[in-house]
């Protein structure tokens, strides 16, 4: 059943599958070997292999279970998408459904062969995950870094590849800078993204994870974590810096001489600089006539 989302996409699963109609779709899919009038395939769901490079890796027990009693109820609407892998399959996108499917004790699920390559594999896993908003925060950044890893893609090529601002996925990027356990908190859902962004404001890792740890105790909302991260503005004022008086006289000196404002840095070996200002063109000429004594 085609979905009215996916154009949302961009190119989208339908582009890098080449799906174009329901008529053209199984001719399209044909895999070798297999005969003409067997476009779709019943596979047993015990026997289709994992796709290695799937970019999920948490499944929610009762997502599947929901998932589940709706296939026993109504059947898999879609079928997964599988490639061969010898003599057996191998999933290509879809394990979600084969997992809900072994659920409902299904003996078969309805399949389509296609020749993919290993860097569409994560492509296509990735897409589909996007798709149905079944990647948690890290999972999606790993899978985006995977993916510019293998692809050579730019931050911007890969967001037009997956349908996203670039922005959105840089700032999805920025995640995997987080120390691992505070990557597993966002994973288990103890730290939202928005929460996570806020860390990544503070650069030390363990102010980081003590943000963390206030942020999960009292249960501080997105805003809150923000202001907890921010920069303190009520730093205590410093005191005036003691100048050695000798270089305020010389540096008031040249002042009425140059009529302008005129700072002298000094170092402790003796060295240092002047610093002249002037305010626009003509105010640099006077300066100068000055120094070279025509005025």
């Amino acid at each position: 059943m085609a979905n009215p989302k996916k154009k949302a996409l961009g190119k989208g699963l339908g582009a890098l599958i080449s799906v174009t109609s329901e008529a053209d779709h199984t001719q399209a899919f044909q895999p070798q070997g297999v005969p003409d009038e067997a476009r779709i395939l019943e596979l047993d769901p015990h026997a289709v292999k994992p796709n290695p490079k799937q970019p999920r890796h948490a499944f929610s027990e009762e997502s599947l279970e929901e998932l589940a009693a709706s296939i026993k109820r109504d059947g898999m609407q879609e079928p997964v998408i599988v490639r061969k892998a010898g003599e057996a399959y191998e999933l290509v996108s879809g394990e979600r459904r084969v997992r809900a499917a072994i659920m409902a004790e299904l003996a078969a699920v309805p399949a389509i062969c296609r020749d993919v390559s290993d860097g569409d594999m994560l492509k296509l896993g990735l897409i589909e995950n996007i798709h149905r908003e079944d990647l948690n925060p890290i999972e999606l950044a790993e899978a985006y870094q995977d993916l510019l890893n293998e692809s050579g893609w730019t931050q911007e090529q890969l967001a037009g590849e997956v349908g996203k601002k670039r922005v959105t996925v840089t700032n999805t990027l920025r995640l995997l800078n987080l120390p691992p356990d505070l990557q597993n908190q966002v994973m288990q859902g103890a730290l939202s993204m928005g929460h996570a962004k806020a860390l990544l404001a503070i650069e030390s890792p363990d102010r980081q994870r003590a943000a963390a740890r206030k942020i999960v105790l009292q249960g501080l909302s997105v805003r809150q974590a923000e202001k907890l991260a921010a920069p303190s503005k009520s730093k205590a004022k410093r005191e005036p810096e003691k100048r050695d008086p000798n270089v305020v006289n010389v540096e008031e000196e040249l002042q009425r001489r140059l009529g302008t404002k005129v700072m002298l840095r000094t170092t402790k070996k003796q060295r240092g600089k002047i610093e002249i200002e002037y305010y626009n063109l003509d105010d640099l000429e006077r300066i100068l006539a000055v120094l070279r004594g025509t005025r």
